[in-house]
């Protein structure tokens, strides 16, 4: 199984945010080596667009960056599975290896261990799935509210008279989840088909909230580094 980690060197919300240092070390080095670590996967690749991230992530020994990803894949823009499939064909036209099964990985979840990128393939080859992504718990549905930003009245996003909606948290052992952006393992066929994460045959891996933090603002980067110093 090949590791295909996805670093576009531009980022405007936190400016260069996928090789800040963060306890002691590059943002996108926690995600390299935790993929290196994890025992189902066999290459760690990386995608991206700067030379500068390239070198960083070079850094680690049994790293590969056999390319640099073109300007049209790196765009705020560009689709994700062109993205994916532009690495895929790369090594298709240059190696001829014909990718069947992926496992993506952003540098933006640090805190991923490589038990999750194990724990997610192992699902993948035994539900037969055609995608696994990880998952973490959400509040229950009668929590989530919509709100008028200008206003800001809010209103319920379910209906309120359902006594089935509105039941103690303690009474809803089936409560929803969402994707944490941590780890994605694909069927490539099935993907070109649908280019979508979401499908008959798509399957759902668990992590704790402490181990799901996606970056994308700097308060939620905070938070990461302070809980990887609690590692220590």
């Amino acid at each position: 199984m090949i590791a295909l980690i996805l670093a576009r060197g531009g980022s405007k919300r936190l400016p260069n945010k996928n090789i800040l240092m963060m306890a002691g070390k590059p943002l996108i080095h926690y995600t390299l080596e935790t993929a290196l670590a994890a025992k189902n996967i066999d290459r760690v690749i990386l995608s991206t667009d700067s030379e500068e991230i390239r070198d960083i992530a070079l850094q680690i020994n049994g790293v590969e960056a056999p390319f640099l990803r073109p300007n049209e894949f790196a765009t705020d823009t560009a689709q994700a599975a062109d993205v994916h499939f532009h690495a895929i064909d790369w090594f298709k036209e240059n190696e001829g290896l014909d990718i069947k099964n992926l496992c993506l990985l952003l540098p933006t979840s640090p805190l991923r261990l490589p038990e999750d990128i194990d724990g997610a393939i192992n699902l993948y080859k035994e539900s037969n799935a055609d995608i696994v992504t990880s998952i973490v718990r959400a509040k229950p549905l009668a929590w989530h509210q919509n709100i008028d930003q200008e206003t800001k009245q809010m209103t319920s996003i379910i209906d309120m008279d359902n006594r089935d909606a509105v039941r103690n948290h303690q009474e809803m052992p089936d409560s929803p989840v969402y994707l944490n952006g941590s780890v994605y393992v694909l069927n490539i066929d099935k993907y070109r088909k649908t280019r979508s994460y979401f499908g008959d045959k798509t399957y759902g891996y668990e992590m704790p909230l402490s181990r799901s933090i996606d970056i994308d603002e700097r308060q939620e980067f905070e938070i990461a580094e302070a809980l990887l110093n609690a590692r220590k």
